[in-house]
């Protein structure tokens, strides 16, 4: 009698968990994770353009590691911000405001909010990178995952061209300086010789 009443008892206890684990399940938001994936190509050596055998292994997870931490930052989220004007949306607005008070960036508060539900996880032996963000709504999930793939791709682009856009305006600015000092010795050069009445003057004198 004992123990049909303790299995009665644990008979009745697995009934009531199922119960409430599937009450959770009908209730609870239901939540939907989209996927999409990017290759990543490590470029050889610019110096020789051949990849460094030796360390090859490590030098690209390395590279994977660092491409998977550009996905995951806040300059890649905020870029998926401003492309869906996230931060235009007055019900957002007024989340954050009750949320920080007005205090801060809209659009980092929205980013850090996104990179919460972003999952970018490598496939094994590969270079391919999946991208995975969580959301009530399918088509919102997915459409966020495309943006955060292009969004790197784009941010991946800028920090390799912005090293050369730094060189090119450096170039133009000392360009321009020395326009300005050769100007300014011209027309030292040109006050002096009216000073000393120096009309005619060999044009090798200018060199």
């Amino acid at each position: 009698l004992i123990l049909k009443a303790r299995r009665k008892v644990v008979w009745g206890t697995l009934l009531a968990t199922v119960a409430v684990a599937l009450a959770v399940s009908l209730l609870w938001p239901k939540s939907y994770t989209a996927t999409t994936a990017i290759v990543l190509e490590q470029k050889p050596d610019p110096i020789n353009g051949m990849m460094n055998v030796a360390t090859g292994g490590l030098q690209s997870l390395n590279y994977v590691l660092t491409q998977m931490e550009i996905i995951q930052s806040e300059r890649v989220a905020g870029k998926v911000v401003k492309v869906l004007a996230l931060d235009e949306d007055p019900e957002v607005v007024e989340e954050w405001q009750d949320d920080t008070g007005g205090r801060g960036d809209l659009v980092v508060w929205l980013a850090r909010l996104l990179l919460r539900k972003l999952d970018v996880k490598p496939q094994r032996d590969s270079g391919v990178v999946n991208i995975a963000f969580t959301a009530r709504d399918p088509k919102l999930a997915a459409t966020i995952a495309n943006h955060f793939a292009q969004a790197y791709i784009e941010t991946s682009l800028d920090l390799k061209v912005e090293p050369a856009r730094q060189y090119a305006s450096w170039f133009v600015e000392r360009t321009q300086a020395i326009r300005k000092e050769r100007e300014t010795a011209q027309s030292q050069l040109s006050e002096s010789q009216r000073e000393k009445g120096i009309v005619a003057i060999d044009e090798r004198l200018d060199i």
